[in-house]
């Protein structure tokens, strides 16, 4: 090979590694924060009991 001029051969370059390690963990603590400003509201309403419901549960029973 013709080495015109002078350059070291290309190695890999471990700062790509450290990027990837920097923007996954700056998603997930962007993700943790607005998580944790917006929490999500996971409850689950009361089912109302009707009569005919009653009817059914116990018809499946048995």
């Amino acid at each position: 090979m013709n080495n015109k001029f002078g350059g070291k051969k290309p190695t890999g370059t471990p700062s790509l590694a450290w990027s990837t390690v920097v923007v996954v963990a700056s998603l997930l603590a962007g993700a943790s924060v607005v998580h944790n400003i917006y929490k999500p509201d996971l409850t689950l309403p009361q089912i109302e009991n009707d009569e005919g419901d009653e009817k059914e549960e116990s018809a499946n029973k048995g």
